[in-house]
């Protein structure tokens, strides 16, 4: 066991020297407290003490009246029916019903707008994905044009030839006819 240093008997080592007091930093564009938002040296005095299993005391953020002119979401299930009781009254509403049971019809009302968020999230992905093939499709079509093109060219040429291997060909028959008289 000599490898692992058992059977050796070592000496406690001794604690490094700490300073008294440590040296200051360099003062870097890092470190530099900002000159407009300086950090004050020391935070102020906290009122009150609390224990770990505390928690701060709640600040209300507005009445009810406050509430409903403030953020009103078109999209929230008791923003419509609001909507609602402003606009006809409160003899209409779900509210007076006999049978409301407004926590089943929120539900209803969130699972209807989750299912067709999730639609319209396909819908644009399958957009999204369509639009690199619309420009594949158009770089097709150009080249498609391009074959046609050269196609047409590749037959003219080929009749071109024909014509003067023909001509060609006519003129040697009468080369010959010359030499042979």
């Amino acid at each position: 066991m000599p490898l692992l240093g058992l059977g050796k008997k070592q000496e406690p080592e001794k604690p490094a020297e700490v300073p008294d007091e440590l040296p200051d930093l360099p003062q870097t564009a890092s470190n530099a407290p900002a000159q407009d938002g300086e950090i004050p040296d020391e935070l102020p005095p906290i009122d009150q003490e609390l224990a770990p299993d505390e928690l701060p005391p709640v600040i209300e953020r507005g009445t009810a009246t406050e509430l409903s002119g403030q953020g009103d979401d078109k999209r929230l299930y008791f923003s419509s029916l609001l909507q609602k009781l402003h606009a006809d009254g409160i003899k209409s509403t779900k509210l007076t019903a006999p049978s409301a049971n407004l926590l089943a019809d929120m539900k209803k009302h969130w699972k209807t707008r989750k299912r067709s968020e999730e639609i319209d999230a396909m819908k644009q992905k399958v957009a999204d994905s369509l639009t690199p093939l619309q420009r594949l499709e158009q770089e097709w079509v150009a080249l498609q044009e391009d074959i046609e093109l050269k196609k047409q060219q590749l037959h003219e040429k080929e009749e071109e030839i024909r014509k003067l291997a023909e001509e060609a060909k006519n003129l040697a028959a009468k080369a010959e006819k010359m030499n042979s008289k």
